[in-house]
C-alpha cells in the first residue's frame, strides 16, 4: 500500500489542478458579453425600425445604418442615443433604410440648410431617407392644390365647361390666364391650376362643385389618408390655415403617385394652349415648376404665400422607381429648386 501513496497524491494534485482551471475558463466566460447581443437583449448594431438615429447612435458594426450628423455641432455631444440634439437648430437624420427599395452605397451627410423642414422618401415603400422637421405643421400655400385636384377629378368630368364669375376672380385680381365670364373646360383649368399655379382656376373647380362640401371632402379625405396634422381651409393654399407637415405631405403625394397619375402628368407639362368656349379665345400657359418636362421628373407641386415662403413638392424616377423630395419654408423661388437639386444630388451619391 506504500508503493500506491505517491501515485494518490499525484492524482489529487492533478485533480485539483483541473478543476481550479475549469472554474478560470468558466468565469472569464459568463463575464464576457455576447457577441449577438448587449445587456438589454438587442442585437448589436441594430436599430429598431423607423427610429430617428441620433448623433451619438452611430455603429461600427458592418452593415449598421449610418448616422447623419446634427446640423448643430455643438448638440452632437448632447443627448442620450437615439434622441435629438437640444439645441433647437434642425436636425438632420435618417430612419432605419433596411426596408428601402433603394440600397445605400455611401456615407455622406445630407447638404446642411436651415428649412422648416426637409424629407426625401422612398415612395415605393414609404420609408424616410433623410427627415429634418417632418412632423412640424407648416403652411401649405399651393401644394393644397394637389389635394383639390384629386376632388375634383373624382367628381367632375374633363369635359365639363364652367364659366368663371366675378366672385371666382375676386380670390386673386392678378389673374391673367382666365378671363371673367370665360367659360373652360374642367381639363384646361386643372392645367391652369396645377402649372402656373392659378387661385382662381382652384375657386372655380370648388365652387362649381359646392364649395363648402368640396372642402368638406379635401379634408376628409386628409384623415382617410392618415393626414392627421393637415387642414384644409380653401381649395388654393391662399390662406395660411391651410396647415400640414412634411410626413402628411409625402402620404398625399403617394396616394395621387398611386390613384391619381394623370394629376402628376399635368405637373410636368411645360406649356399649353387652353381655349376660352365662350368667344374661342386662345391662351398660352406656361408652369412656373423649373423641373416640368426635365427627364426624369414624375411631377410635383410649387407653393408660395408670405407666411410660408417657398414650398416645393417633387417627384423624381431614380433607377426605375419614385422617390420624393419635399422642401418647405424655402427663402425664395430660386431656393426652393436649388435646395431640392442638392438633396437629389446627395440621395443618388449615397443610394442605387
Amino acid at each position: 500500500m506504500r508503493g500506491k501513496k505517491p501515485q494518490t497524491l499525484i492524482f489529487l494534485f492533478t485533480a485539483v489542478i483541473v478543476i481550479l482551471v475549469a472554474r478560470m475558463w468558466y468565469t472569464g466566460l459568463s463575464a464576457t458579453p455576447s457577441a449577438a447581443g448587449d445587456a438589454s437583449g438587442t442585437v448589436a448594431g441594430t436599430n429598431p425600425p423607423h427610429l430617428i438615429l441620433g448623433p451619438a447612435a452611430a455603429s461600427s458594426s458592418p452593415g449598421a445604418p449610418t448616422t447623419l450628423a446634427s446640423a448643430d455641432p455643438a448638440g452632437a455631444a448632447g443627448g442620450s442615443s437615439g434622441s435629438a440634439p437640444a439645441s433647437s437648430a434642425p436636425y438632420y437624420g435618417e430612419t432605419d433604410t433596411a426596408a428601402s427599395a433603394f440600397t445605400r452605397v455611401a456615407t455622406t451627410t445630407v447638404p446642411d440648410f436651415e428649412r422648416e423642414a426637409i424629407l426625401i422618401r422612398d415612395v415605393t415603400n414609404g420609408v424616410d431617407l433623410a427627415d429634418v422637421n417632418g412632423d412640424a405643421r407648416w403652411p401649405t400655400a399651393s401644394l393644397t392644390k394637389l389635394m383639390t385636384a384629386t376632388v375634383a377629378m373624382d367628381h367632375l368630368s374633363m369635359d365639363t365647361k364652367i364659366t368663371i364669375t366675378p366672385q371666382m376672380m375676386a380670390v386673386d385680381p392678378g389673374e391673367n390666364h382666365l378671363a371673367v365670364n370665360g367659360t373652360y373646360t374642367v381639363y384646361d383649368l386643372l392645367h391652369v391650376m396645377l402649372m402656373p399655379s392659378s387661385n382662381v382656376a382652384a375657386e372655380a373647380l370648388a365652387d362649381y362643385y359646392g364649395r363648402a362640401q368640396f372642402l368638406a371632402e379635401m379634408n376628409q379625405r386628409a384623415q382617410e389618408w392618415g393626414m392627421n396634422d393637415t387642414n384644409f381651409y380653401d381649395p388654393s393654399g391662399l390662406s395660411s390655415a391651410n396647415e400640414s407637415t412634411a410626413h402628411d405631405l409625402a402620404a398625399l403625394a403617394t396616394h395621387v403617385y398611386q390613384s391619381y397619375p394623370t394629376v402628376l402628368q399635368f405637373t410636368d407639362t411645360p406649356d399649353i394652349t387652353i381655349t376660352n368656349l365662350a368667344d374661342g379665345a386662345k391662351t398660352d400657359v406656361r408652369s412656373i415648376n423649373d423641373f416640368a418636362g426635365n427627364a426624369g421628373f414624375i411631377g410635383g407641386k410649387t407653393g408660395y404665400i408670405p407666411e410660408a415662403r417657398d414650398n416645393l413638392l417633387s417627384m423624381f424616377r431614380y433607377d426605375g422607381k419614385p422617390v420624393l423630395v419635399i422642401v418647405l419654408g424655402a427663402g425664395d423661388t430660386t431656393e426652393r429648386f436649388s435646395d431640392t437639386t442638392k438633396l437629389l444630388n446627395w440621395f443618388t451619391m449615397d443610394y442605387k
